[in-house]
């Protein structure tokens, strides 16, 4: 794969297929031509966009996913490439093989230490108070995380974000700063999906959210060590008044972010692929590193 990009479509467009390029066609201007394979993530943010089957198709076969929006800038659909169905019934044996054998514990743990560690690395970036109690959080964090370090760091964190009457909402927010939040966390954890599909792995299997309703507890949790970002854009630029065009485009661009797996330095979605390739590796072996975002 290339360089992925997040596409946002905010106005009446069509969208065609030609000359194997996705074609952009919106009335009074020039028609745009993107290649497929450099759409990570299409973003249909208007309900009077149209676009033809062969657009899916095409999309489909680039590995890009398609997230819809509601009226209230709420993801209300997604829609998945199918390319990792070779090896699906391979990973799906894997899958329940490392939670019947409870390792899929440790999995869970490195992951909420890593998003505790962002957590705190936003604290001394934002409001420079309250980090060293997540940082120290972090190292107690224990397999599957049993104390539920989670939920202890998450009201610290967002106790010191939010201002005094305001708190995190995670469905039918109606205040800016949720329903910026709100869009891009579902536009990472689009991202993730179609990292997840590309390899094959089953999305309902977490290894820590466990919902019957969620079809995405595996992007959900992987989610987790990437929330960071969307958190420093929104609460880095609390001057934002309105949650307008510019603004979503500029929410929609943490796809350009750096983010250091170990010693190396990654473009956000190579980092992702990177993360969900060394847990199908860990997966393979029975045991190796997760590379996550190195914080801290």
């Amino acid at each position: 794969m290339s360089e992925h990009r997040i596409i946002l479509i905010e106005n009446p467009a069509r969208l065609s297929i030609h000359t194997g390029r996705l074609r952009l066609s919106r009335e009074g201007k020039e028609d745009v031509h993107i290649l497929p394979q450099d759409i990570a993530v299409l973003v249909l943010h208007h309900h009077t966009i149209q676009l033809t089957v062969n657009v899916l198709r095409v999309l489909g076969l680039a590995g890009a996913a398609i997230l819809t929006t509601d009226d209230k800038h709420h993801p209300s659909a997604i829609t998945l490439p199918y390319y990792g169905a070779p090896i699906q019934s391979q990973r799906l044996r894997q899958q329940i093989k490392a939670m019947q054998e409870g390792r899929d514990a440790f999995v869970w743990q490195r992951l909420i230490q890593c998003r505790i560690r962002g957590q705190a690395d936003n604290l001394r970036r934002i409001v420079n108070k309250g980090a060293l109690r997540l940082e120290r959080m972090a190292e107690q964090v224990q397999p599957a995380d049993y104390t539920k370090l989670e939920g202890q760091a998450a009201r610290h964190y967002w106790s010191h974000l939010f201002p005094l009457g305001e708190s995190r909402i995670k469905q039918g927010a109606e205040d800016l700063t949720n329903i910026r939040l709100n869009f891009g966390y579902a536009v990472l954890r689009s991202l993730i999906a179609r990292e997840l599909a590309a390899v094959g792995l089953n999305p309902v299997l977490g290894v820590g959210h466990i919902s019957q309703e969620n079809p995405f507890n595996l992007a959900d949790d992987f989610l987790e060590c990437y929330r960071y970002l969307v958190e420093r854009h929104v609460f880095g630029h609390p001057d934002c008044e309105t949650f307008d065009p510019h603004e979503r485009k500029k929410l929609a661009s943490v796809v350009q972010e750096t983010v250091a797996l170990g010693k190396e330095t990654f473009r956000l979605t190579s980092a992702v692929t990177e993360t969900i390739a060394s847990y199908c590796r860990w997966l393979d072996k029975g045991k190796g590193e997760l590379r996550v975002p190195h914080l801290g």
